[in-house]
């Protein structure tokens, strides 16, 4: 039993304090207390998990309204795939809105030629889901390969035949 004890009450590791300070930064963001959570953030010793840190601050401040430092945040995050968590996340947001200029002008900071078009493409099925064809179109003639373009096409089409 006094073993049982023991485990239970050792000190956090580094990887572990890493992501308890992690899940602080996601709750003080969600409380929209945003200069906390960059204090907290700016103690994450693991580049990953500070990346992490960013992502969920930058998400954060675009839930509250600041879109502009979110997109300032997301500037600041060191490893990419948090970059385009930040601004996939961003371009849903605004294509649910029917703001699908807006989307197809954030999802063009994602410098990856395959993840920008399969956000596009993402951005293509929310609006064929709301039967905004031109929107889809929009977002779907802005992609870079062909055959992705086709595809897009090909979804539109399906969506709208089933709506028939």
């Amino acid at each position: 039993m006094g073993e049982e004890l023991e485990n239970t009450t050792r000190p956090l590791r580094g990887d572990e304090l890493a992501f308890t300070a992690l899940d602080v930064v996601e709750q003080q963001g969600r409380l929209n207390k945003i200069n906390a959570a960059f204090d907290t953030m700016s103690r994450i010793a693991d580049a990953t998990v500070r990346s992490a840190a960013m992502e969920a601050i930058a998400i954060s401040q675009f839930k509250a309204g600041d879109q502009r430092g979110a997109l300032h945040t997301t500037q600041l995050i060191p490893h990419e795939i948090n970059r385009n968590g930040v601004l996939t996340h961003i371009a849903f947001t605004q294509a649910r809105s029917g703001h699908v200029k807006g989307a197809i002008e954030t999802i063009d900071r994602i410098k990856t030629p395959l993840r920008r078009d399969a956000v596009l493409f993402g951005v293509v099925l929310i609006r064929a889901e709301s039967h905004d064809v031109p929107g889809a179109l929009a977002a779907a003639n802005t992609m870079g390969s062909e055959s992705a373009r086709r595809r897009a096409y090909k979804e539109i089409a399906h969506r709208e035949m089933a709506r028939i």
